[in-house]
């Protein structure tokens, strides 16, 4: 259905009536008219995306936490089987090989010193070549 225009009556201040006739071209409107009424649209379909994002801005924060909840929730598994893991091989190795207390202490040092000048990057391999060397 094509509706028909009809004129209206609506007060407005100088100083913006001005700075709609400098942006007519800007909106591509053909006269005031026209940018009013494309600023209308604009403006009504902006209060519907806010009432819209008011109501899927809870749902979203929901699920934003519930994924965060269950990758904390993988994560802490994992690093619980890791730490398993190393405490079984620690044990292995503790009983294959006595080292001093000291030795230990200055293994643990440098251990932690080259792994933080690698950010972490630290494998099985570059500890084979470090005690090689």
């Amino acid at each position: 259905m094509v509706e028909n225009k009809k004129k209206y009556a609506y007060w407005m201040y100088p100083s913006t009536v001005a700075e709609m006739e400098k942006m007519l071209d800007a909106a591509n409107a053909v006269s005031k008219s026209d940018f009013v009424c494309q600023a209308v649209k604009f403006y009504i379909r902006c209060l519907h995306l806010e009432k819209s994002l008011n109501l899927v801005a809870p749902l979203l924060e929901e699920t934003v936490h519930n994924e965060a909840e269950s990758v904390e929730r993988n994560l802490s598994e994992m690093l619980f089987k890791v730490a398993v893991e190393l405490g079984v091989l620690s044990n292995v190795i503790c009983a294959a090989v006595h080292y001093s207390p000291e030795t230990v202490s200055n293994l643990r040092e440098n251990v932690a010193e080259e792994v933080a000048s690698t950010n972490g990057l630290f494998s099985f391999e570059d500890a084979c070549d470090w005690q090689r060397d």
